[in-house]
């Protein structure tokens, strides 16, 4: 069975007949010029070289054209072997990080040796926390260095995700989640780049408990000790010196204590990284300390490529038509004429003969599981998805499509699971939809924080987007309330549904529908998709701090419900941003969490 991995070159298939109509129309332009020049005695001059050569190259065009879409058939099982750790890094996008001190700025100058250092890696795994006076996991544990590069890259235009001030506590304590959640053998270590400011004082406690769990936390202190003064960015993009309340400037200066005492803690070392010493690269040498595994072997199946035999059969018909001879003197040659088709019957026999059934290949048979997800055979396309998975695992359309089946069979723990392998996404188009579908799966179990997560990552890609908007306004509306509502499964489009393995397409609830818990279009809105089931409990906490109860923002909740409630079918545009008004300030009232105090001010 013949599959082609580029059918798309066989368009070039055209030129081969362009090819091989200038070679009759050539021929026949030929005899005619030489009947002319010489006359009558011209029949006894035999043409076969000709005919011969523009034969051998009419084909080997044909070769090299089915080289092109690349011929597979028959698969090979691939090994190899991967050492490395999984470490997480700790960025600090605080305000204070923006001081000049060290060349171009604190944070830039992180980012850069950072980069460097992600870039080098080879094996490991590596996840991405940024933090001030709180913390953001903005990647899970990856290989995908690339992808790693370019988080890192943006990671300054991202403070809107974490709260003014600086808690080097809330970084340990979400990178060591991150790490606890992998059960691999190999080491686990924290990288904290910061200038090490702290405000909240919890960090040794936090120092502490990784240290307990045989996590190492390897420290860089960015800065200098005369430090500089900081600035803020006023209308019109000029700068004013930051004041304190005596309304002296404010210079930041690294504070190299805090973050040495949490190395010498957990058993790491500090480096620093300032205009004259600014080299991260010595730290590979202490992460590859930490991997006491074996090297661990990877297995995969992939098709074997074929152009080659295709390749070298074109090459050896330019080589013979190059050397042939113009006069053959062959008495068979010259008494049997060629007849002008006989070029174009054999280059069809030979793409005919390479040519694989169509309904076997990779994209047929996606299609055929999106025809039966499209008829509501959810079973019956989920098979054929995870089929198409174990041969190809690397493609991450399979990966969405297979989670969208199983969110219509209910299976949403698996869908969960299946949609995040194609995470982080190569394609931000696909990778938009990825994420949210991945946060209606969460929903549909309840989970509002993750699903919080994984919408904000939607928008980030996308940020026009207005479906995750609209279902990450709707996450936030259910923490918020103190009642969670009775909902219900929201029945799907009538007529028949589109196949699954683009964004905004069925296979997830479809995009842009607002239902209420009823079931009437005209009530409250509720999630894209599926709602939570009856009877469950949803948290009054805000996505993403995880344990808060309302406290000082009582009366914002009340004023917030009240308002909620008395939304009806048209709403006006001053209710509107009064209701999100007061949503943004339900979001940023700050969460008591026992272990650690109020952040300080974000310098």
């Amino acid at each position: 069975m013949i599959d082609f991995a580029q059918p798309g070159y066989f368009a070039l298939g055209a030129l081969v007949l362009v090819m091989a109509a200038g070679s009759l129309y050539a021929g026949a332009w030929r005899r005619r010029a030489r009947d002319a020049f010489a006359g009558p005695q011209t029949s006894r001059w035999g043409d076969g070289g000709f005919w011969l050569r523009s034969l051998l190259f009419v084909a080997a065009a044909g070769l090299i054209t089915t080289a092109a879409a690349r011929p597979q058939w028959g698969t090979t099982e691939t090994v190899r072997e991967r050492g490395g750790v999984d470490y997480v890094i700790a960025l600090d996008i605080s305000k204070s990080m923006s001081a000049d001190d060290v060349a171009p700025t604190r944070l830039q100058a992180a980012q850069e040796e950072l980069v460097r250092l992600v870039e080098s890696e080879r094996g490991s795994r590596i996840g991405l926390v940024v933090f001030a006076g709180s913390a953001f996991l903005r990647s899970p544990l990856t290989s995908d260095a690339k992808a790693m590069t370019q988080l890192i890259r943006r990671a300054g235009l991202e403070t809107s995700l974490v709260r003014g001030g600086s808690d080097l506590g809330a970084a340990l304590n979400v990178a060591g989640v991150i790490l606890a959640a992998s059960e691999d053998e190999r080491g686990k270590a924290v990288l904290l780049v910061s200038d090490g400011e702290d405000h909240a004082g919890a960090y040794v406690a936090e120092a502490e408990s990784l240290a307990a769990r045989g996590i190492t936390v390897l420290t860089a202190g960015v800065g200098t000790q005369s430090g500089a003064q900081l600035y803020d960015q006023v209308f019109g993009g000029s700068l004013v010196p930051k004041l304190d309340e005596n309304d002296q400037p404010i210079i930041s200066r690294l504070d190299e204590s805090s973050l040495m005492q949490i190395a010498a803690i957990t058993g790491g070392r500090y480096e620093r990284i300032s205009s004259d010493a600014r080299d991260l690269l010595s730290l590979q040498i202490d992460l590859r300390s930490l991997d006491s595994a074996p090297a661990r072997s990877e297995h995969s199946i992939v098709p074997i490529e074929r152009y080659q035999l295709f390749a070298a059969a074109a090459i050896s018909l330019l080589l013979v038509g190059w050397f042939l001879p113009a006069r053959l003197a062959l008495p068979r040659l010259r008494r049997v004429r060629p007849h002008p088709a006989l070029a174009m019957l054999l280059l069809a026999l030979t793409l005919g003969a390479c040519g694989g059934d169509d309904e076997s290949s990779l994209e047929a048979r996606n299609q055929e599981a999106n025809t039966l997800f499209a008829a509501g055979d959810y079973s019956g396309a989920l098979a054929l998805y995870q089929e198409l998975l174990a041969e190809r695992p690397d493609i991450d359309e399979l990966s969405f499509n297979a989670g969208n089946a199983l969110h219509r069979l209910q299976s949403y723990e698996r869908a969960v699971s299946t949609t995040s392998r194609g995470l982080p996404p190569r394609d931000a188009e696909l990778g938009v939809a990825t994420y949210y579908a991945l946060g209606n799966h969460l929903l549909q179990l309840g989970r509002l924080e993750e699903a919080y997560i994984a919408y904000r990552q939607a928008l980030l890609l996308d940020p026009a987007d207005v479906e995750p908007k609209h279902n990450l306004e709707v996450v936030l509306r259910l923490a918020s309330s103190q009642q969670p509502p009775q909902a219900q499964q929201s029945p799907g489009p009538d007529g028949p549904q589109a196949p699954p393995g683009e964004p905004g397409e069925e296979g997830t609830p479809a995009p842009g529908e607002q239902q209420g818990p009823s079931g009437d279009p005209n009530a409250d809105a509720t999630p894209q998709g599926e709602t939570p089931e009856p009877g469950e409990t949803v948290s009054n906490d805000l996505p993403g701090t995880p344990g808060a109860t309302p406290s000082a923002g009582t009366g914002v909740v009340r004023t917030l419900a009240e308002a909620l409630a008395g939304i009806d079918d048209v709403v006006t545009f001053e209710e509107a941003i009064e209701i999100l008004d007061l949503l943004r300030e339900r979001q940023q009232m700050p969460a008591s969490r026992p272990r650690e105090p109020s952040s300080g001010p974000d310098y």
